[in-house]
């Protein structure tokens, strides 16, 4: 049985929604790649940085995903993790991580996903998110102006109004040994006003938990497009608020993201302050 009907998706283009539901199919068959390679004694780690890794999975995930994202819409841009670039004159830009949460990934932690974020370049927007975990068979999707689903059921953000009593994520940049840049001063305004932190490992599964109300709040530095492309959609359409560290307008070239449920974000963004 599929995961998601397609009138889970909405009535927004029909081009829109032939994209999401390639997308979703997609994920789906990317995600059993990664399955077939997770807790493997046959599975490649190399080493980028000390803290950075990649598979021998990211890299038949991201092959997978880009020759099949050629082959169906050839006009369309592909952008991803691994080093797949390809320009076209189509309209859209698909951001491609092919496996986020490596390093869980590596260590046998179920906590990693395909995410492809399909941006339109006509509206300056993400059109569409699809954040796929194959371990726990959580499929996290959102077409813009259409609402956000996990597994085809319609989710929320949180209710919370208190930042106080709210559970927030974040995450640590590759280069925090070196860098001043490496969140642990936002991480110690933060920690002592609120219930708790949680630190997941991978971005988009982050922002599609704040999506479904299981995250409060998340907030993170030192990102790239294919880490929260779809996410922040997710969130968006889940009736959050994403915005960069200060409030203002979330852009993916820029490298910081603050999404909360939307009653708590003044709150995290005056605490990302130092207020």
């Amino acid at each position: 049985m599929s995961l998601i009907s397609r009138s889970a998706w909405g009535s927004n283009s029909k081009m829109t929604a032939d994209i999401a539901e390639f997308a979703r199919e997609l994920s789906i068959e990317a995600g059993k790649i990664l399955l077939r390679g997770f807790r493997s004694s046959k599975t490649i780690v190399s080493y980028k940085s000390n803290t950075n890794l990649v598979t021998d999975a990211d890299r038949a995930s991201e092959d997978f995903l880009v020759s099949q994202i050629s082959e169906r819409f050839p006009q369309h841009a592909i952008i991803a993790e691994e080093g797949s670039r390809k320009d076209a004159p189509g309209g859209y830009i698909w951001y491609v991580d092919p496996l986020d949460g490596t390093n869980n990934f590596a260590h046998g932690l179920p906590f990693f996903c395909v995410s492809l974020g399909i941006y339109s370049i006509q509206l300056k927007r993400v059109v569409v998110g699809v954040v796929y975990n194959p371990f726990l068979n959580e499929m996290f999707t959102a077409i813009r102006g259409s609402g956000a689903f996990l597994n085809g059921e319609r989710i929320r953000v949180s209710s919370l109004d208190d930042i106080g009593i709210s559970i927030v994520a974040t995450g640590f940049p590759y280069d925090k040994a070196v860098s001043e840049n490496n969140n642990l001063k936002e991480f110690n305004r933060i920690l002592p006003k609120i219930q708790g932190i949680r630190r997941m490992g991978s971005a988009a599964i982050d922002l599609s938990y704040v999506a479904c109300g299981r995250l409060d709040g998340y907030w993170e530095g030192k990102l790239q497009p294919w880490d929260i492309a779809a996410g922040s959609l997710i969130v968006e359409e889940a009736g959050g608020r994403v915005s960069r560290y200060d409030g203002g307008e979330f852009r993916l070239d820029y490298p910081e993201i603050a999404a909360s449920n939307g009653r708590i974000h003044d709150q995290l963004i005056a605490l990302l302050a130092g207020r």
